[in-house]
């Protein structure tokens, strides 16, 4: 068979959301495609990244089966994930679904709405066949950092190539984020959102995609929300400036979109934003495409606005210590003498009320007796003591 009949094999199973099926399809071209060019050759970029994209899906959707609850995947419209409410679909910059790239530049892959993984030799094409959803997960890492490698490579001075590395970073930080590795998944977020902030104008659904994710990845670690809360704001923002976009080109306000030089592959000068994702701007968008965008993204502004609330009301973390928290919670429940904590207060308790004062010992010679014991005396030695007295 055809490496592009498999090709496309892969997509459509990828796009019905079968995605077994879509990594065994993608295996197969990988395997095809590896006789041709060596594991680094930049015509496997995009592969890699297809297939990685499979492999993630795959692995959230077994997870799910297993009754582990992973993040949710973001096809959905708000599937959950766990700890975490609701995640949003920000889907819609771009189009293809495995990533690849045509000729014109369109068609850069939305992350939010495919994510996924590849990988990285043919020997795993059967990880997410029958293996545990943690060995799909580690496949995927793999792949994703192999088309990492191959990107930056190339990223130098194309624009493209660097927005496709934005995504390959947005795709390990989902990874991670699946896996609860926090601190990598916001080291990855961060880093994708850098690119795209530069490559991209505000409006893109991807920018908006970028900074929930990483808000989402920061509300979960420790410490973090008022960062968590920052970039919720700004994906709000995001999507407000999409919303007055799509309004303003209902009402013809738009000026004329921007025209690509001829021959200008690497995407250079200020208007690369609007030339990334052409397919995206709002001037080349029909007048039904633009009202039903408008419909969505209302939806997903009330949804932002909501997330931004809670977390705005998300009780903050006590700023007691935890050995002085330990040290309270002892001190009550024992009621002894406080436990001092440096930089704490000391609570002094007066205990004198509690406190059990031994009794006097007896005294053993020459010394009063104490009432009972007389009393405890059997009435025989009573007598005997009294006809003893009498007789001395």
């Amino acid at each position: 068979m055809a490496v592009e009949t498999v090709l496309e094999h892969a997509r459509r199973a990828f796009a019905l959301k079968r995605y077994e099926q879509a990594v065994e399809y993608y295996a197969t071209v990988l395997e095809l495609q590896t006789k041709k060019h060596h594991e680094d050759a930049p015509e496997m970029a995009d592969l890699y990244f297809s297939y990685g994209k499979a492999l993630l899906e795959n692995a959230i959707s077994q997870a799910s089966v297993l009754g582990k609850e992973p993040e949710a995947s973001p096809q959905g419209d708000e599937e959950k994930r766990p700890g975490n409410g609701p995640i949003l679909e920000f889907g819609g910059d771009g189009d293809g679904e495995d990533g690849d790239e045509d000729e014109d530049g369109e068609g850069i892959v939305d992350l939010l709405g495919q994510a996924g993984r590849e990988p990285e030799e043919s020997d795993d094409e059967d990880a997410g066949e029958e293996g545990e959803p943690e060995d799909d997960f580690n496949a995927a890492w793999e792949v994703f950092e192999l088309a990492r490698g191959i990107y930056e490579k190339g990223s130098d001075g194309d624009d493209r190539i660097k927005l496709k590395l934005a995504d390959i970073y947005i795709a390990l930080g989902d990874v991670s984020l699946e896996t609860e590795k926090f601190d990598q998944a916001i080291t990855d977020y961060s880093t994708g959102l850098a690119l795209k902030v530069e490559l991209l104008p505000t409006t893109s659904r991807q920018i908006a995609e970028a900074h929930y994710k990483l808000s989402m990845v920061l509300d979960l670690t420790s410490g973090r929300l008022s960062d968590a809360i920052v970039h919720a704001e700004k994906a709000l923002e995001s999507v407000l400036e999409r919303i007055q976009e799509l309004k303003d080109g209902l009402s013809g306000k738009l000026p004329p979109a921007p025209v690509a030089e001829r021959g200008d592959k690497k995407g250079k000068g200020k208007g690369t934003p609007f030339l990334l994702l052409a397919r995206d701007l709002v001037q080349n968008m029909s007048k039904i495409q633009m009202e039903g965008e408008l419909q969505e993204m209302e939806g997903l502004k009330e949804d932002l606005a909501l997330k931004v609330d809670e977390l705005k009301t998300t009780p903050k973390a006590a700023t007691e210590t935890a050995p002085a928290l330990a040290a309270k919670v002892l001190d009550q429940e024992l009621n002894t003498n406080s436990i001092v904590v440096p930089g704490q207060p000391a609570v002094v308790r007066d205990l004198t009320s509690i406190v059990k004062k031994k009794k006097k010992p007896l005294e053993t010679e020459g010394g009063a007796k104490r009432k009972g014991d007389d009393d405890d005396a059997s009435p025989a030695s009573k007598k005997a003591k009294l006809e003893n007295d009498i007789s001395s």
